[in-house]
């Protein structure tokens, strides 16, 4: 009995949607200084903390995705015990983890954006009290 495998994904009568982000436009995500090259970026302070707001809300909202989906984490039997090998409770299994991982890492990115706007408002307004880089840790779990 061979171990590997199967190579290709095995679906039911129809074929899941596949993955087809539209293209980004040339210069997108590219820092686009006002005057040219040579030109600097300015912002309001109040914006930084307003802007902050936003990704609060949305780590909120993980965090609540979080632990609905944490419920179901490690219950590969919840179909019953004779699905817990078979199709059902492997899926339910793999969305599972990749619900709670996804909602926990989204959560995590999202507070440090909204945390690092904070910082560079209060660096910009000379009312910061810590040390070091705003965006740290974000760089860190990113792998740079």
């Amino acid at each position: 009995m061979s171990t590997t495998p199967n190579p290709s994904p095995v679906y039911g009568p129809f074929v899941p949607p596949q993955w087809n982000p539209p293209d980004d436009p040339p210069g997108y995500g590219e820092p686009h200084p006002p005057g040219g090259a040579n030109g600097e970026f300015s912002a309001e302070i109040q914006d930084l903390v307003t802007a902050s707001v936003a990704w609060d809300g949305l780590s909120a909202a993980l965090q609540k995705v979080w632990g609905y989906a944490s419920e179901g984490w490690g219950y590969p039997s919840l179909f019953g015990m004779q699905d817990t090998l078979y199709t059902a409770g492997r899926l339910h299994q793999t969305v599972n983890e990749v619900l709670v991982n996804g909602a926990a890492d989204g959560h995590w990115i999202t507070q440090t954006l909204a945390n690092g706007l904070v910082e560079t408002a209060n660096d910009l307004s000379g009312t910061d009290t810590t040390q070091g880089e705003n965006f740290r840790k974000l760089k860190d779990r990113a792998g740079e």
